[in-house]
């Protein structure tokens, strides 16, 4: 039997206060172990990896906590592409297609990918699998199931996905959302429910945002551009000619955010009704406070970056302090130690720095489970993803519900699958 094998029977049987000697990975049942995911970067922005748990320091309500279980790139991964495909994202989502055969490479077998798809509503693709070839599978199908020709909101798009990360993820997989969008959108915006919902769904989300798609919705260049606030972006990330991705990914050079700009974008057709007003959904302040990145989709390894800085990141554990009750949201610091500081100065630790409290009360793998009634019947969770069904042409789901409004139940004929989620049907329109 091997180590790793013996040191998770002896986590699952209760024994007491557990450190995983380094390359191992223990993962515990119990509930009160938190994990929080850190990034680590030095001062031109790289990745630093090789990093122990002695390297760190993490407090919780600024009191200091022992690193019960450590972690880095040995961890599996659930990992959510969140795809807009409103007017004018069609070429960036053609690119990130023809970059996923490279940038699936930096996964390993254990780790899964679901995809999913919003303009004005959201739609479940492909749920989480493990076969990178049925995601390449389904990034080519969609180019030509999707119409690219409605008004977005990014908010919904981020709240459904990270709800349908929340249900259908992996509790000892690392979990990230990649979201690739323009950041432009009609409806509102709303960063504090995003963010909220990412902690539930104990998720980091990475934007992969595309600058210049403004340029088409509103005629003129650089309309509602903003500046700053993005992180930066990737090291190495200067334009490519040629090469195996097949050229750079469109987009111009440089950081994009959404405080930088200004609130109102450009108006034009397709932008979510005549006269809509677009503004920035704040998806690089999001990503940055889930403990995120967010960078310019201008080079064709952006995609292979971000799941390779996903992989890189850092697993610490800690037991949840007595009488703490359960989903209290609570701050925790994590920081590098003073001797790992010393090897890297100028280093920044990137981490959500919030968290909820887990639920001691229900076993893990109950929670897992949907609710059941007195008589024993499942009872039907809100599907997370609206999923109207219509012609094809403009979207129907115009006037829908804002995202923190209740949306009304599906359709008896709409046979859940996932958990009650319905995947959508090859041809099938918004």
């Amino acid at each position: 039997m091997t180590r790793t094998a013996v040191l998770l029977l002896f986590a699952l049987a209760g024994g007491g206060p557990l450190a995983a000697a380094e390359g191992d990975v223990v993962f515990h049942s119990d509930v009160s172990l938190v994990r929080v995911d850190a990034q680590v970067l030095d001062s031109d922005n790289r990745a630093i990896t090789g990093l122990h748990a002695e390297d760190f320091v993490l407090r919780e309500q600024g009191r200091p906590q022992q690193i019960r279980n450590f972690a880095s790139e040995d961890m599996p991964v659930d990992v959510m592409l969140l795809l807009d495909v409103s007017r004018s994202m069609r070429p960036h989502i053609q690119r990130v297609s023809s970059a996923a055969h490279q940038a699936f490479r930096v996964l390993r077998d254990q780790d899964r990918v679901a995809i999913m798809v919003f303009d004005r509503s959201t739609r479940l693709r492909l749920p989480f699998r493990n076969s990178r070839d049925e995601a390449e599978r389904e990034l080519t199908s969609l180019l030509h199931h999707e119409s690219f020709d409605g008004g977005t909101d990014i908010t919904r798009g981020m709240l459904d996905a990270a709800d349908y990360v929340a249900r259908q993820a992996r509790r000892e997989a690392r979990r990230a959302i990649v979201i690739v969008t323009d950041d432009r959108t009609q409806r509102d915006r709303d960063e504090a429910a995003v963010s909220r919902a990412l902690a539930r769904a104990d998720a980091v989300l990475c934007a992969l945002i595309a600058p210049d798609a403004m340029r088409n919705r509103s005629g003129r260049p650089g309309s509602g551009r903003g500046q700053g606030g993005g992180g930066g972006s990737w090291p190495g990330s200067g334009p490519t000619i040629g090469g195996p991705l097949g050229g750079i990914i469109l987009g111009r050079r440089g950081p994009y955010g959404g405080r930088g700009g200004p609130s109102g974008g450009g108006r034009g057709p397709g932008s979510g009704g005549a006269g809509s007003e677009m503004h920035s959904a704040g998806t690089a302040e999001i990503a940055r406070e889930s403990g995120g990145d967010s960078v310019a989709v201008d080079d064709a390894s952006a995609l292979e970056n971000t799941l390779a800085r996903i992989r890189q990141r850092y697993a610490l554990h800690f037991h949840l302090p007595e009488g703490v009750a359960p989903g209290q949201e609570r701050n925790i610091e994590v920081d590098l130690a003073a001797a790992a500081q010393g090897r890297y100065p100028g280093a920044e630790v990137r981490y959500r720095r919030v968290y909820l409290t887990p639920d001691a009360r229900v076993p893990a793998e109950a929670a897992a489970q949907p609710p059941q009634n007195a008589q024993g019947t499942t009872v039907k969770r809100r599907p997370a993803v609206n999923e109207p069904v219509g012609p094809p042409g403009a979207n129907p789901s115009v006037g829908t519900p804002s995202p923190t409004t209740p949306a009304p139940p599906p359709e008896a004929n709409q046979a859940p699958s996932e958990g009650g989620w319905r995947r959508v049907k090859p041809g099938e329109q918004p």
